[in-house]
């Protein structure tokens, strides 16, 4: 399972539509506060994708928590700001700049948690 955390509507939707049409099982969350809540609550979880400029609990910051509660759990980082710059203790992962590539997106995920199914919709549900 998956979870977008980003504040902008149409960046969120559009991240889980195209996670769906790729077979991931997806849920999102509109803020860091929401996203900590159910990466909490959900025991499958096994990437965040976040945006890093958020009110209240930036990308960083969720990262790091998330990284404390589930130290297994994987983070693609987004962001639309070109002068971003990874804090030292930010939690590894790879940080995607807009614009980016559709195939750059499938590919860091892949290589997060692997193509072969971590993630992915239980084909017998």
């Amino acid at each position: 399972m998956l979870i977008v955390v980003d504040d902008d509507d149409g960046i969120r939707v559009l991240l889980e539509e195209l996670l769906l049409d790729r077979g991931y099982d997806v849920i999102t969350a509109q803020n860091g506060a929401e996203g900590l809540d159910r990466i909490q609550r959900e025991p499958r979880l096994s990437l965040v994708i976040t945006d890093i400029r958020m009110p209240g609990i930036d990308g960083w910051e969720l990262a790091r928590r998330a990284r404390e509660m589930r130290a297994d759990v994987k983070v693609l980082y987004i962001t639309g700001y070109p002068g971003e710059q990874r804090p030292d203790d930010a939690p590894p992962g790879p940080l995607l700049r807009k614009p980016w590539r559709l195939g750059e997106f499938y590919t860091c995920i892949e290589q997060l948690i692997g193509s072969g199914g971590a993630g992915r919709l239980d084909p017998q549900s």
